[in-house]
């Protein structure tokens, strides 16, 4: 068990590995942790976007459905999301992420968060999914994942088999639904603040100082 420094500023994170503004807002709020003065304890949490999804996706027809027949409009929010990515060092590829139903890989992340890797992991699938195009709903690439940041095989392979952490997610997800938040990111600040949708950096430096001042 770890005991928190005096002054530490308590954030919980609430997000979804295939969410494009969580993936964009991920490493504005690093920054603003490096340039903050004191200490920061994060402690992430999971939230299902799509709990109806299944595993495998008609990307097409799921881009027609939500946008119709207007695929120029698709087409320059992808611009715009691709500029915002490359701003923050990061790299977004549309044309090659695999839409998926996330459960699988956020039960993973709760294995990893009990070997204290779930920031690693979290960056690792953001990764994956959109700039790297893997079927982050499939088992074996989710294991592979896990194993690249440090994680034992056998064991991850078990907790996707066994499904040990699907309640977990689904907890989580309830709980941020009973907030009253419908989506993600959400970041909790000392469990009286809460930032919803990829703010600037700024922004999440001013609710740092500000909870590290109260």
């Amino acid at each position: 068990m770890t005991t928190s420094l005096p002054g530490t500023v308590h954030v919980e994170i609430w997000s979804d590995p295939q969410c494009v503004w969580c993936f964009i807002a991920h490493p504005r709020f690093e920054k603003a942790v490096a340039a903050f003065d004191g200490n920061v304890e994060v402690t992430y949490r999971s939230f299902e976007l799509s709990p109806d999804a299944a595993i495998e996706i008609d990307k097409e027809l799921l881009i027609a459905r939500h946008a119709g027949a207007n695929r120029e409009h698709v087409d320059a929010v992808n611009a715009q999301l691709i500029g915002l990515a490359q701003a923050e060092g990061i790299n977004y590829r549309p044309d090659l992420s695999v839409p998926t139903n996330s459960h699988l890989a956020l039960e993973l992340l709760h294995h990893a968060q009990e070997s204290g890797l779930r920031a690693e992991l979290t960056r690792r699938l953001f990764t994956a999914y959109f700039t790297e195009g893997q079927h982050i709903g499939h088992a074996e690439t989710l294991v592979d994942l896990a194993t690249e940041v440090g994680l034992d095989r056998e064991a991850a392979h078990r907790v996707l088999a066994d499904r040990r952490y699907r309640a977990a997610v689904d907890q989580d997800s309830d709980r941020l639904r009973a907030l009253g938040a419908r989506g993600v990111p959400l970041y909790v600040i000392n469990g009286k603040w809460g930032i919803s949708g990829a703010q600037s950096v700024q922004t999440y430096l001013d609710a740092l100082e500000r909870a590290g001042d109260g």
